[in-house]
C-alpha cells in the first residue's frame, strides 16, 4: 500500500493533517512523525509518495530535514510539501524552495488547498515514476537494437566480406600480369581492412563479452581497447559488481562507463586512465579518473563543451536506475567522474 508521511512536532496539527488525508486519500496509508529525526527514519523505511513537513521543530528544523532527505539516494526523489506559519514571509518561502521543497502551504491553511496541493504532488510523482520506467524500457529497447545490428553485421556483412577476401586472395598465386596482380593485392588489403573495421564496429555496438561474462570483464576489455588504439596506460581495481546487478542494469552501467571513457579520449588529452569500484553501505561506487587537462566543471552549465550532451545522456541513464553522477575536475589537474549506484539487485527499475 502506498504511503503519505506527515512530520510536525505539534500533535494537534498532526492530527488535523491526518484526518484530512485519511478522509480524502483512503487508498494511502498515512504515517505520522513528531520529530525531524524520526521523520527521516520513516521516510527511508517506508518510501512515501510525498512528505508534508513543518519547519519549526526541535532538534532539527524542516530545512535541515529537507537537506538530509535530498542527499540520501533512498529519499531524494520524494516530493515535499512544506506547511508552516512562516510561509507569510516571502524569504522563508524562497528558502524552502531553494532547499528542495516542491510546494509551500501557509498556516492556517484551507483544507481544500492542502488537498489540491497533495493531488498536484502525487500527479508529479506518478509522472516522474512513469518517465523513469519508460526511460529504462527505452534503454533496454536501444540495447536490443544494438545487439540485433551487431549480429547482422557479424552474420551477414562480416561473412560476405570474409568470403570475398578468401576468393580474391586465392587469385594471388595465379599467373596474371603485374598490373592485375597489384590490383588483386590492393583489393585484398582493402577487404581485410573492411573486415577488421566491421569486426571492431560489431564489438563497439554490442560486445559479446558483456553478455557472456558480465560487466567487469567487459570494462577490462574496453580498457584494453583504449591501450591498443590510443596508447593509454590503464589501471583497473574492482570488486565483483556483476553479482549484484541484473543483465539489463549491467548494460546500462557499461554504456555509462563507455561514454565517460569516450569523453576522456575525445577531450582529456590524458596519458593514464584509472577505473575502480567499491561498495559503500547500500551503494556501489564506480570511479573513472584521468590525468588529462581537466576543466572547470559547473553542473549548472550542462551544455559546456567538455560536459556536452554526453554527460546529459549519462545523467538521464542514471536517473532511470536511481543513481547519480558527480564530477570532480579543474584545469590542469585531470578529471574524476564518480558514478553512484544503489543496490539494484531487487529493485523494480528494470525487469
Amino acid at each position: 500500500m502506498k504511503k503519505l508521511l506527515a512530520i510536525d512536532d505539534n500533535k494537534i496539527n498532526l492530527q488535523y493533517i491526518y484526518e484530512i488525508l485519511d478522509k480524502n486519500f483512503p487508498e494511502y496509508e498515512i504515517l505520522l512523525s513528531e520529530s525531524g529525526h524520526e521523520g527521516i527514519k520513516l521516510a527511508r523505511e517506508s518510501k512515501p509518495e510525498i512528505i508534508l513537513l513543518d519547519i519549526l521543530m526541535p532538534e532539527i528544523d524542516g530545512f535541515e530535514v529537507i537537506n538530509r532527505l535530498k542527499k540520501d539516494e533512498e529519499t531524494r526523489r520524494i516530493p515535499i510539501l512544506l506547511i508552516s506559519a512562516l510561509g507569510q514571509d516571502t524569504k522563508i518561502r524562497i528558502k524552502g524552495f531553494n532547499t528542495g521543497a516542491d510546494a509551500f502551504l501557509t498556516k492556517p491553511f484551507n483544507q481544500f488547498e492542502m488537498i489540491a496541493q497533495v493531488n498536484v504532488l502525487l500527479r508529479i510523482k506518478n509522472a516522474e515514476d512513469l518517465l523513469r520506467k519508460l526511460n529504462s524500457q527505452l534503454s533496454i529497447v536501444e540495447e536490443k537494437e544494438r545487439r540485433r545490428i551487431a549480429e547482422n553485421l557479424h552474420d551477414s556483412l562480416g561473412q560476405t566480406l570474409s568470403l570475398a577476401f578468401m576468393k580474391l586472395s586465392s587469385l594471388a598465386n595465379e599467373n596474371f600480369s603485374p598490373g592485375i596482380h597489384k590490383t588483386i593485392l590492393e583489393s585484398s588489403e582493402l577487404l581485410h581492412k573492411a573486415i577488421t573495421e566491421s569486426r571492431a564496429l560489431t564489438y563497439d555496438l554490442s560486445p559479446p563479452i558483456l553478455y557472456e561474462l558480465g560487466l567487469i570483464p567487459a570494462i577490462k576489455w574496453k580498457l584494453s581497447q583504449l591501450e591498443e588504439r590510443y596508447g593509454l596506460v590503464t589501471k583497473f581495481e574492482s570488486i565483483e559488481l556483476e553479482n549484484n546487478f541484473s543483465k539489463d542494469i549491467e548494460i546500462v552501467v557499461y554504456r555509462i562507463v563507455n561514454e565517460l571513457l569516450s569523453n576522456i579520449v575525445k577531450h582529456a588529452k590524458a596519458n593514464t586512465v584509472y577505473v575502480g569500484t567499491e561498495a559503500r553501505n547500500t551503494s556501489y561506487i564506480l570511479s573513472i579518473e584521468d590525468d588529462g587537462k581537466g576543466f572547470q566543471y559547473d553542473p549548472k552549465l550542462a551544455l559546456k563543451k567538455e560536459a556536452g550532451f554526453g554527460l546529459i545522456s549519462i545523467k538521464e541513464r542514471l536517473t532511470t536506475i536511481g543513481g547519480r553522477l558527480e564530477i570532480d575536475s579543474s584545469e590542469g589537474k585531470g578529471t574524476k567522474a564518480i558514478v553512484i549506484l544503489p543496490n539494484l539487485k531487487n529493485t523494480g527499475y528494470v525487469n
